[in-house]
């Protein structure tokens, strides 16, 4: 696989640049196999400055393992691909090490000199600015995934990857997640890809989604909904059963 850093996208005949984003992510014929089962056929994928996107499917799909390949940690497979050198990344498990204190896991693998204003200040943004000197496991889960997308954030990166994040934290929670994650989004404007099987969550966050079937992606679709009162606007639930449907589920299985 061939890997380079990010270009900018060539505006169409007639267009302009001004209507085109810089592009962070740019991927093409991406194909993946394990032991000879191919899990990914031939993915073309752009991704352009401050988009945030989601990727939903069903288990087996590939989402995970696309995510994978655009943070640079499989390399196996072919195609080829434009990121960012160093994209930020957030896990369904914090992966927090357990004999780190809060403050030295987001710092984790920054040297620049302003690292430890910028860790002290995401710790403020997610609320745990008085708990830089806690160890993990005297937080909570959902403090833990706080510290993580701290982490994630604290190289200033222009892309945030996130494979379920909220996955494992009960409902009240992720919605309190979710809030969390628009505010950080605005502040810090990274672009995202973030992989869910949440329906409603891919909806809610995103302005983009992207439907991955059979290790091909089968819709991808602009999400026009207001930020605010987004659940309540009549297109909300279109679009969430034409998702459904698209999965393969229907509304009334979900």
């Amino acid at each position: 696989m061939v890997i380079d850093a990010p270009g900018t996208l060539t505006p169409p005949a007639g267009g302009t640049a001004a209507v085109q984003q810089p592009v962070v992510v740019e991927a093409r014929g991406i194909t993946r196999a394990f032991d000879g089962r191919g899990v990914l056929h031939g993915i073309d994928l752009t991704v352009r400055r401050g988009e945030f996107v989601a990727l939903l499917g069903r288990s087996g799909s590939g989402k995970s393992t696309l995510l994978r390949i655009l943070a640079k940690l499989d390399t196996e497979a072919t195609g080829t691909i434009k990121v960012p050198a160093q994209p930020g990344v957030a896990f369904q498990d914090s992966r927090l090490l357990p004999w780190a204190r809060v403050l030295p896991n987001v710092l984790l693998g920054l040297r620049d000199g302003d690292a430890r204003e910028r860790a002290r200040t995401l710790l403020d943004d997610v609320g745990l600015g008085d708990r830089a000197r806690a160890w993990p496991r005297q937080l909570s889960g959902g403090e833990q995934q706080r510290v993580a997308l701290a982490r994630a954030l604290a190289g200033a990166p222009e892309l945030l990857l996130m494979d379920e994040p909220f996955g494992a934290l009960d409902a009240l929670t992720r919605i309190r997640m979710h809030r969390l994650l628009r505010e950080l989004v605005s502040r810090y404007s990274p672009s995202v890809v973030l992989v869910t099987h949440d329906v409603d969550e891919a909806v809610l966050l995103a302005d983009r989604v992207l439907v991955l079937t059979d290790g091909r992606l089968s819709l991808d679709e602009q999400i026009d909904l207001p930020v605010v009162g987004r659940r309540s606007h009549p297109g909300f639930v279109a679009l969430r059963s034409r998702l459904l449907t698209e999965l393969g589920v229907g509304d009334d299985d979900h």
